[in-house]
């Protein structure tokens, strides 16, 4: 495929995909459901878990529990509770990791 089919791709999906999420915006509350809405708060975090999970118990395409990986995801998800701080809880998960994948591994 070509760099300018790339591109043109690219930039087609990113024009979809950008009047698409303006045009949901841009409906009043009132027109939305209440059951709706709720449903609408968990996207978030399905798509969170949908990006990390397959890094955390994914290898070459089989199923595996990394203790490692376990361990840093959790140390995650309580700081961020804790502190209420997205980039503070990745940032001591990241170095967590590292360091141990330095010194232990």
């Amino acid at each position: 495929m070509s760099i300018q089919t790339t591109l043109l791709l690219f930039f087609g999906m990113a024009a979809v995909t950008y009047f698409c999420r303006r045009a949901f915006l841009r409906l009043p509350n009132q027109q939305l459901s209440e059951r709706l809405m709720s449903g609408l708060s968990y996207i978030p975090i399905g798509i969170f878990a949908g990006l990390i999970f397959p890094s955390v118990f994914v290898r070459e395409g089989a199923f595996e529990v990394n203790p490692l990986y376990v361990i840093a995801s959790i140390l995650c998800m309580a700081l961020m509770v804790w502190k209420k701080n997205v980039f503070l809880s990745f940032g001591l998960s990241l170095l967590f990791v590292v360091v141990w994948t330095t010194t232990m591994g």
